[in-house]
């Protein structure tokens, strides 16, 4: 863990120092390839820069809401660069909100901007695992294996690690011209992603050993995992297949 970058007299957090290093790599990685879905860099920046703001203000509040009790002792906390204290299902939700009421007063496709962003996703989730592995958050169950780590006063899985590989696989897969999942339809690309990552946290949520517990031992962030997936394979479903079939009879 390193969760202070000491540079003289300037301490930096890590984590926050990460996931902006990723947020400029992904944008990066994604005004490259911006013209394949119709958009130009000012467009994009744009967009980012709105659904951002408030994708990490939703998904802190959502955390507040989900653990009112870790900002009881220290309120300025909300304020923290920790990227522990976000909740991604949250996030995600106030994205999609927000790219939806942007794009609607801009007249901009929602599902070509989604797709235009995606590459920057897939690498600022990459950064995310690299930042909770800084800051020791979103650490492993106790286990006593060859490969665990020391953490918390525990042998523990290397959630961190098992997070950056999983981002990583997905990164490739998604990866602009050269990755497995390409666009075919506008939203189809950016579903896609969030098929693949929301099937990543089903699995990498076994090996949490911070997660929140719903009844029946169910993982809170697994039941968002299942609602993403369902609403993402079904969007691909009915932007592949039905819209095929639309098309089809439309000129019989």
């Amino acid at each position: 863990m390193l969760p202070t970058l000491q540079l003289g007299p300037l301490a930096i957090q890590t984590p926050g120092l990460i996931l902006l290093i990723g947020l400029w790599l992904g944008l990066s990685l994604a005004e490259r390839h911006a013209g394949r879905y119709r958009f130009n860099a000012n467009q994009l920046y744009n967009f980012v820069f709105v659904v951002m703001t408030v994708g990490v203000v939703g998904a802190r509040l959502a955390y507040l809401l989900r653990y009112p009790a870790a900002f009881a002792t220290s309120p300025l906390s909300v304020f923290s660069l920790n990227p522990g204290l976000l909740d991604p299902a949250g996030g995600l939700a106030a994205v999609l909100l927000a790219g939806e009421i942007y794009s609607q007063r801009k007249h901009i496709s929602i599902w070509q901007a989604l797709d235009a962003i995606t590459p920057a996703l897939a690498v600022l989730l990459l950064a995310l695992g690299f930042a909770h592995l800084a800051s020791g958050a979103a650490f492993g169950a106790p286990v006593d294996l060859p490969w665990s780590i020391n953490l918390w006063g525990e042998r523990r899985h290397p959630a961190q690690i098992y997070e950056i590989i999983a981002a990583g696989f997905v990164l490739g897969l998604v990866w602009p011209g050269r990755g497995l999942v390409r666009p075919s339809r506008p939203g189809v690309y950016f579903l896609s992603f969030a098929a693949l990552s929301a099937g990543s946290r089903l699995f990498l949520e076994a090996f949490r050993g911070d997660s929140a517990l719903l009844a029946a031992g169910l993982r809170s962030a697994q039941l968002a995992a299942w609602v993403i997936l369902a609403v993402s394979l079904l969007g691909i479903y009915w932007k592949n297949y039905y819209r095929n079939v639309k098309e089809q009879n439309h000129v019989q």
